[in-house]
């Protein structure tokens, strides 16, 4: 029986398109004129007088580009963990008298590297 070391075909192609996706992202958030270009403006700023106060449409905040480039921002906090309760009489109920052990394989357990030079 032949053993095929290679994925399906579909699941080669899927990944491919994700490390495609992955390098247009990152080209684009790397270059603010392939930015522009992509959301088709120019790269010079012409349409509005003031560049530090750019006008609606050149709002980015649902931008793919820009979620990508400033990553992941967990709104919420962790979970606390809660502590150990204890129990009445300080033995849990469920422990057993006498610890249940398999008998071990080798008479003798054997060493753990190779022999050494004699």
């Amino acid at each position: 029986m032949k053993r095929n070391p290679l994925p399906p075909l579909h699941l080669r192609l899927l990944a491919g398109a994700g490390v495609l996706l992955v390098l247009a992202l990152t080209v684009l958030a790397a270059s603010p004129a392939a930015h522009a270009w992509a959301h088709g403006r120019s790269g010079n700023c012409h349409d509005h007088p003031d560049p530090g106060n750019p006008g609606p449409a050149d709002d980015d905040s649902g931008c793919a580009v820009v979620f990508f480039a400033s990553g992941l921002d967990v709104p919420a906090e962790p979970a606390a963990l809660l502590p150990p309760t204890s129990v009445a009489g300080g033995v849990l109920p469920v422990t057993a008298a006498e610890p249940l052990l398999s008998r071990p394989r080798y008479l003798r357990l054997p060493e753990r590297g190779p022999p050494g030079p004699v």
